[in-house]
């Protein structure tokens, strides 16, 4: 289930991607829902504020419609019950005809952009940043194993459950559901003994998965807060996988098929050669882009084709990120404000491939 939920986002993501406008106009909205039904009351001012704050950080270039605002303000009334605790995305823009609003499987900060696209990078992180997992539970007589996944709402599972023979055994069981469809991380819950006899029955490819442990007693544990105890630890598994794929990227370069860099990865976005995009997962770069090839830069005079005045972006990261899906790549949002930008570059072969395909 988590794997669907996350191709879905990455399909969102793509279809608001292709979403443009010459001037800022597209409004998007990250805001966390309150538990409790008594915060619902200050949610839309919080909103207004973030809206406010977006509009600012654009001077006069662009605001958000009053169409969009009366769309935004319906939606959290419409669903605020139902969104209780989620992080909700909502993408307005009314000269596009452009009006999204869903929650996330994981929360984020909240955060409101006013751009020429939307503001997608959350998207991102949020399908890279909350996997579906697993869990199994244990004293020194029986085990449980969890799954854990996400759709509409959190939901726990046990496919496993019972007095076990040995703690190979129950190994042998997680060997065997966690075998088939996208890598997933592994908590281990209960006794410390039982855990540390567990951990040590796992074969390596369980092993190299595992994300960490927590200490319980496993008569009063629910399905709640197995998913809270876990969520922690899956967490920084997920951010650490990240970032360890973005220190690859990054020290390949400058040697090899890598950019590091804002200005070197925007020359490889440019010229269509993006095969993994390592970018921070906030923060706003303004930029400009040439009216006549559409190349982009933070400056306004480095494009040979420029005849007229540079046409300003208010985000070129937003823009790098868009393309990069465009062109068949990947995006990697990083936690980490001070990050590098890096890119992984496609071989001179694949290129001269991916053109022939499209001048077919």
């Amino acid at each position: 289930m988590r794997a669907q939920v996350r191709n879905e986002l990455l399909a969102e993501a793509g279809k608001l991607g292709a979403v443009h406008t010459v001037h800022p106009g597209v409004l998007s909205l990250y805001l966390t829902f309150p538990p409790d039904p008594a915060g619902l009351r200050c949610l839309r001012t919080r909103a207004d504020d973030r809206i406010a704050a977006a509009e600012s950080a654009v001077g006069g270039c662009g605001h958000v419609a009053e169409e969009d605002r009366s769309c935004v303000r319906e939606s959290l009334e419409l669903n605020g019950n139902g969104w209780l605790g989620r992080t909700v995305a909502i993408f307005a823009c009314a000269e596009v005809r452009l009006l999204e609003a869903f929650p996330l499987p994981c929360r984020l900060p909240d955060r409101a952009v006013l751009g020429v696209r939307p503001h997608i990078r959350p998207l991102l992180a949020a399908a890279q940043r909350c996997p579906g997992y697993r869990v199994a539970v244990l004293d020194r007589r029986h085990a449980w194993l969890f799954h854990v996944a996400s759709g509409d709402s959190e939901t726990v599972t046990a496919p496993v459950a019972g007095t076990v023979s040995s703690h190979s055994e129950t190994a042998a069981k997680l060997a065997k559901v966690m075998a088939d469809g996208e890598p997933e991380p592994l908590v281990i819950g209960g006794d410390m003994v039982a855990i540390r006899q567990l951990f040590a029955s796992l074969p390596p490819r369980v092993r190299e998965r595992f994300a960490g442990c927590f200490t319980a007693d496993v008569h009063t544990l629910t399905a709640a807060r197995v998913r809270e105890l876990a969520a922690p630890l899956v967490a920084r598994w997920a951010a650490q996988r990240v970032a360890h794929l973005a220190g690859q990227v990054a020290a390949m370069a400058p040697a090899g098929l890598a950019a590091s860099g804002l200005r070197a990865c925007l020359a490889a976005v440019n010229a269509g050669a993006g095969q993994t995009l390592i970018v921070p997962d906030e923060g706003l770069v303004p930029g400009f882009e040439c009216g006549r090839c559409g190349a982009l830069s933070v400056d306004a005079d480095t494009c040979p084709d420029w005849g007229t005045a540079a046409l300003p972006v208010p985000d070129v990261i937003e823009e790098m990120v868009a393309r990069t899906l465009e062109d068949g790549g990947q995006v990697w949002p990083v936690h980490d404000a001070g990050s590098q930008m890096a890119a992984r570059l496609r071989s001179p072969s694949d290129l001269e491939a991916e053109f022939a395909s499209r001048a077919a």
